[in-house]
């Protein structure tokens, strides 16, 4: 007796399909990684962007303090503002007052563009003391996280105009 068998070759229609399951999956975590390990890119980019022009503008605050006619006294006691260095002579730069710090951004803030994202820039001052001020510098962007900001402050200082050391008369520096 002979027994007729078909041999079968070939894949059955399960293991295609959980084939192309497994494939799809790894395709789309593939992709959800490589959207991921852009947006977090894409932020530290933005972050280290926003910190350079925090930098730039104490930066710049402090030439103006420096250049000013009026010099320390030039810098208002309080509120938020902008500064105008449109003009490439540090003696000539204005600043430009804002009706409030908030919100994020404030209305009238500096806009600048940069890689595609715009970067609003604006700082406040803040009187610690009639020979010492605060600045706080902001810069914020929206991203798909929303609103992301960098915040640094520092202080300036009136000049001394007395001697410095001992000996110093009436007004002696520290």
């Amino acid at each position: 007796m002979r027994q007729n068998r078909k041999i079968e070759s070939g894949q059955s229609l399960i293991e295609v399909v959980v084939a192309l399951g497994v494939v799809t999956a790894l395709a789309v975590s593939l992709v959800a990684t490589t959207l991921f390990v852009q947006r977090a890119s894409e932020g530290a980019r933005n972050n280290t962007q926003a910190t350079k022009l925090v930098q730039q503008n104490i930066e710049q605050i402090r030439i103006f303090r420096d250049r000013n006619a009026s010099g320390f006294d030039a810098l208002p006691a309080s509120g938020c503002y902008t500064l105008n260095t449109t003009n490439p002579n540090p003696a000539a730069w204005t600043l430009a007052g804002l009706s409030a710090c908030s919100p994020i951004p404030p209305a009238g803030s500096e806009a600048i563009i940069l890689n595609n994202t715009t970067f609003s820039r604006w700082f406040s001052f803040a009187s610690d003391s009639s020979t010492k001020k605060t600045v706080v510098v902001t810069v914020s962007w929206t991203d798909s996280g929303g609103v992301q900001q960098v915040v640094n402050w520092t202080f300036l200082s009136k000049p001394c105009s007395g001697q410095i050391g001992e000996g110093g008369g009436a007004s002696p520096c520290p």
